[in-house]
């Protein structure tokens, strides 16, 4: 999931009577958009620009949440922000606290963006220290508690989108060299791997036009995907998919179909086995957004089709299993007219499809950044609602999504 702020291109939206709140972390005083109107971009899957106010709707947790991973049905973890806060929140589904999830970490201190949970003894979540001047960030869960592991300091900055690990000395965070997302400019991709005792930067083929990694994942320690986009963080400057893949001893570029002629960009990546990954974002060719699913089939990656259920789409995370996969992300994009709402299409081994996803009464801005599938039963999706101020968790019961709202 990239979250670089792009601004090249920005839409201002305003609804006649209604403000539109936004949301702040730790350093982003004096940041606030306009009364009764918020800005956002095309490709800007963060939000508007960020600020302190802009209350939690009732019922929900202030916030925002970027990324979602799972050890079983009822051991679950999401990862992002609050006003002026991390954020980390759980799901047991136990007798002792059945169907609830909770804030497990809030810090203030930086942002998460990317989590995964190997184990009930083993989460990893990573992000950045601050919004405009960041740092990379890594917090590492035991079981017990969360414990912040240090990482190479970066003497341009920088921040983590995500992590996959296979074994408790087996990690890789993936993200970008350069400021935090509220100064876009230009960036470096970034690799660091974990060894179990120590997080290190590692070599990969850097694009000459340098670039972003939104997303990794991994189904062993020699089957390692990450993917992002070249060229600038703002759109409509020529950018183009970037996929590359660890092999056990080495990166190496993989070629990857970027199908549009302004820009393409790669925001999510799943793998379960050396012949089946995908990858979504997004593509346009002109004013629109049109998604972007591509699959890996042993060999090469491919466009496979994808709905456009508003003709303007973007997708921001996906997840899979051997038989079927989930990708999520919002509608309209570029406008939000007549609204910005959540997107969720399934595989279901033959076609994608779309699906009723939740977008909360009378919220206006509705975006899903992160899914995870469980089971065929079993899918879990989370994002931000409410014009980015109040924390959205979906849950998939096998037949429809589900809004959950935090106890």
């Amino acid at each position: 999931m990239r979250l670089i702020s792009s601004w090249a291109r920005p839409v201002v939206v305003i609804v006649a009577g209604v403000t539109l709140v936004t949301l702040g972390v730790t350093g982003a005083a004096g940041a606030t958009g306009a009364a009764g109107a918020t800005g956002i971009g095309a490709r800007d899957s963060l939000g508007p620009a960020p600020s302190r106010s802009g209350p939690a709707a009732r019922g929900s947790v202030g916030g925002r949440l970027y990324a979602v991973s799972a050890v079983s049905s009822r051991n679950v973890w999401a990862v992002g922000l609050q006003p002026n806060n991390s954020l980390i929140m759980h799901w047991s589904g136990s007798r002792t606290t059945p169907y609830e999830w909770r804030v497990s970490f809030s810090r203030p201190v930086g942002f998460f963006s990317g989590v995964d949970a190997r184990s009930a003894g083993d989460v990893w979540a990573v992000g950045g220290t601050d919004w405009f001047s960041s740092q990379t960030l890594a917090e590492h869960w035991n079981g017990k508690t969360w414990t912040r592991v240090p990482t190479p300091n970066l003497a341009g900055g920088g921040f983590f989108d995500a992590v996959a690990a296979t074994s408790a000395s087996n990690a890789w965070a993936v993200g970008l060299i350069g400021p935090g997302p509220g100064q876009p400019s230009s960036t470096i991709p970034l690799i660091e791997h974990w060894n179990g005792k120590a997080w290190r930067r590692v070599r990969f083929p850097e694009p000459a036009a340098g670039g972003q990694f939104a997303a990794v994942a991994a189904s062993s320690a020699s089957n390692v995907w990450a993917v992002g986009h070249t060229g600038a963080t703002s759109e409509g400057d020529g950018q183009t998919t970037l996929i590359e893949h660890w092999n056990g001893k080495h990166w190496s570029v993989v070629p990857s179909p970027s199908p549009a002629d302004v820009f393409s960009y790669l925001d999510g990546v799943a793998v379960t086995g050396p012949d089946n990954a995908w990858a979504d974002g997004v593509t346009n060719a002109g004013t629109v957004d049109s998604s972007l699913i591509e699959h890996w089939n042993g060999k090469r990656w491919s466009v496979v089709p994808s709905p456009n259920p508003t003709g303007d789409t973007n997708l921001l995370s996906i997840a899979a299993s051997r038989t079927d996969a989930w990708a999520v992300g919002y509608t309209n994009p570029t406008s939000c007219n007549p609204q910005c709402g959540t997107a969720a299409f399934h595989w279901d081994g033959k076609t994608w499809s779309v699906t009723v996803s939740v977008d909360p009464p009378g919220s206006f801005l509705d975006v899903l950044e992160g899914v995870v599938v469980i089971s065929a039963h079993t899918a879990w999706a989370v994002g931000a609602y409410n014009a980015w101020s109040s924390t959205l968790i979906e849950l998939w019961n096998g037949t429809t999504w589900v809004w959950r709202l935090p106890k």
